[in-house]
């Protein structure tokens, strides 16, 4: 295979496809699956990983490694990986405790540097995870959330879609869709317009989704009165998401903040 660099040691029983490129000393080992167009770059380890096609590894990143957890009892778990992922220099994914459900990545996704997904973390499509920013396991990431540089996401929290956590925020709890948090014990800001903007949302969807914020975050109503309020109107497939996520939450979801002088545009 003229694509794979002499130096690399891969295990016979991994399935690379002749299209995808592996660099020098890259380690691969056994229940590899790597599909078409991928690049893996110098310095790499895979070991119990799925991968789909055009993803890039840029340089020394772990993938499918063993969890950092003590009750993990050496079981064939995973990483399911999609496709059309950058993943940068020194990226950590580590495979989940158990076989019942993997680490997954989903498309598109961009992880900057020294980045770590923990075992059992779920993430979805087009997230942006910026450098140094650890994500604890069994976290849920949504489609399109921006997590900034420097953060620290607790086990077992929800980061919902499209929001954005700004840089050093220690997340200990659930952050809804649409949202922009910070802190270091977690703040709800408001709501990441510009996110919404460049995500196409109707410009009558983000009037409501901002009514919505307001009515459970700032009106003094109790979270669940608000969000009865809301359904007992018409209103947008988003502001529901939104009621879905807060009612699911089980380690609660981050509150507002009290100074107006801190929020962004609502």
């Amino acid at each position: 295979m003229s694509n794979i660099h002499p130096t690399a040691i891969i295990d016979p029983t991994a399935q690379i496809d002749p299209s995808t490129v592996v660099g020098p000393y890259v380690v691969i080992g056994a229940d590899v699956q790597i599909g078409k167009n991928n690049h893996i770059g110098p310095f790499c380890v895979i070991e119990n990983t799925t991968m789909g096609d055009n993803n890039e590894l840029i340089a020394s990143c772990f993938i499918g490694v063993k969890p950092q957890d003590l009750s993990y009892k050496d079981e064939p778990t995973r990483v399911v990986m999609g496709n059309g992922n950058k993943i940068r220099e020194c990226v950590t994914i580590h495979r989940s405790t158990f076989v019942d459900k993997p680490t997954t990545l989903g498309n598109n996704n961009l992880l900057m540097a020294n980045s770590h997904l923990a075992h059992d973390v779920q993430m979805g499509n087009n997230c942006i995870v910026a450098n140094s920013t650890g994500i604890a396991g069994h976290v849920i990431v949504e489609d399109r959330a921006v997590i900034s540089g420097m953060v620290g996401i607790h086990q077992f929290s929800r980061i919902g879609t499209m929001t954005m956590i700004s840089g050093g925020t220690m997340v200990h709890l659930d952050i809804p869709p649409y949202c922009i948090a910070q802190g270091e014990r977690t703040k709800l800001i408001g709501l990441n317009i510009v996110g919404l903007r460049r995500a196409g949302l109707d410009r009558k969807v983000i009037l409501e989704i901002k009514r919505a914020f307001k009515l459970m975050f700032r009106s003094g109503k109790r979270l669940e009165e608000a969000m009865a309020e809301l359904e007992a109107a018409p209103h947008a497939q988003e502001v529901q998401h939104m009621i879905d996520f807060c009612r699911a939450s089980t380690r609660g979801v981050a509150p507002a903040s009290k100074s107006r002088a801190e929020d962004t545009d609502e």
